[in-house]
């Protein structure tokens, strides 16, 4: 299925008005999403940016981290979607009934793979999650969007309709300038980010309407780097310059479906050039070294202790 035309005349001009004057710039990229976040308030929508998590390239020696953008009431850090929340239903991106829902942007390829392998490859991710069989979690498929979607590069100044397409979106390969609004110098270690909306109640409070002690996601959006060279190989290797999407997309699924980073990194030998480790290995580590198509049972645990339960979490 095919969304030819999932972008309201009114996402359009909301998203013209939270145009915030131009690209951000890293050093400023908080108070850019604050002042994102009251034109969104201003315009009566009741979502927020929240939180952005970010993989990088490890041999640039930066390691991923989680920005938090905004004071969410108390000392909870997670945010998870309700199942057959009413509001992003009647919202048009989620549902139906306990399905979560995603879509794939179209327009922002790279060109470093031929045709739509891509959109291959990032739905293969999100069918790995959806394959595990400790969760009933079923995810929607709902094409691709045919539109320049993606909430955060519009408001942020980096183009788009500000359209949004489903819970969770892969609104495609953006520039480095993007991801150094991220973070100082981002655009060239970071490979992938994913960006959670939470939803909000009339004093600008997170909310937890199922009551299951973590506020409620509203929509979450993932971007890749189109800075570096992106290839179809489940056995990269490190050092060739070269990034498996299917990887990268299978981490950021995992932010999407409401997983953090894990694991501990460290070097053995020199402490600036002796081999890099894991402790554990997992796909949801917080720095890409290879391709890895597969999850471990530590992704796989993290996955299950989110979505076992659903949709009675």
């Amino acid at each position: 299925m095919r969304m030819t035309r999932i972008v309201k005349a009114g996402l359009i001009a909301a998203a013209a008005a939270l145009a915030l004057g131009g690209p951000a710039q890293a050093d400023d990229i908080t108070s850019m999403v604050a002042a994102a976040n009251a034109q969104l308030a201003a315009n009566g929508k009741n979502y927020r940016i929240a939180m952005a998590e970010y993989v990088t390239n490890l041999e640039s020696d930066q390691v991923g981290r989680i920005l938090f953008f905004s004071n969410r009431g108390n000392r909870h850090l997670g945010f998870d979607f309700v199942p057959a929340d009413p509001r992003r239903i009647a919202a048009g991106w989620g549902g139906p009934g306990t399905n979560i829902t995603f879509a794939l942007d179209d327009i922002n390829l790279t060109a470093d793979i031929a045709g739509t392998g891509e959109l291959s490859e990032i739905r293969a991710a999100m069918a790995t999650w959806e394959n595990q069989t400790c969760s009933t979690i079923p995810l929607t498929d709902r094409g691709n969007t045919g539109a320049d979607v993606g909430l955060a590069q519009a408001i942020l100044g980096f183009g788009g309709t500000g359209g949004i397409a489903a819970d969770i979106t892969h609104d495609g390969f953006l520039g480095a300038g993007f991801f150094n609004a991220i973070a100082p110098g981002g655009g060239a270690f970071i490979l992938g980010v994913t960006f959670t909306f939470r939803w909000v109640d009339g004093a600008g409070n997170s909310t937890d309407i199922d009551n299951n002690h973590t506020f409620d996601a509203a929509l979450r959006e993932i971007y890749y780097n189109d800075a570096f060279a992106w290839e179809i190989d489940p056995n990269d290797q490190p050092g060739d310059g070269l990034f498996d999407i299917q990887t990268v997309a299978l981490h950021e699924a995992g932010h999407g479906l409401s997983q953090g980073h894990f694991g501990d990194l460290f070097r053995t030998g020199d402490p600036l050039t002796g081999p890099l480790h894991h402790a554990p290995l997992a796909v949801m580590n917080a720095g890409y070294r290879f391709g890895q198509q597969q999850l471990t049972g530590t992704d796989v645990g993290g996955h299950c202790s989110n979505w076992a339960a659903w949709p009675n979490n």
